[in-house]
């Protein structure tokens, strides 16, 4: 039972070249100090935007025009949305419509109303 098995090293001798895992995150963590204390130095003082008109950069179409609507839904909650109506269009005259929603927590001015518009534009 005291039977003694020999296990070959196969590790082999640090050079002076090798690392330790101690060693390279102490080097990554002064280097990431050094960049951001190098940046602190370097950074440009940021201009504030022009929001004077609004941020309204949405896609829009002079072909289509946009018209604000709100009605009462059958819960009596009010309902605001957009209606896009192309410009050619014979307001005497039945036409099909489409309804553009989203889900829940989008806002109606981004990709609801990039859709409404290129489908108008149609």
């Amino acid at each position: 039972m005291n039977k003694q098995i020999e296990i070959e090293s196969t590790a082999q001798p640090r050079s002076s070249v090798d690392f330790c895992r101690r060693d390279l995150l102490k080097l990554t963590g002064a280097g990431v100090a050094a960049l951001g204390a190098a940046s602190l130095f370097s950074i440009p003082f940021a201009k504030a935007q022009d929001m004077s008109n609004g941020a309204d950069n949405f896609y829009t179409s002079n072909r289509v025009t946009l018209e604000k609507i709100a009605f009462k839904s059958q819960y009596k909650m009010n309902v605001a949305g957009n209606l896009f109506i192309p410009n050619d269009l014979d307001r005497n005259a039945r036409h099909p419509a489409l309804v553009v929603g989203h889900p829940m927590g989008a806002v109606k001015e981004q990709s609801a109303n990039l859709y409404a518009t290129k489908m108008a534009e149609q």
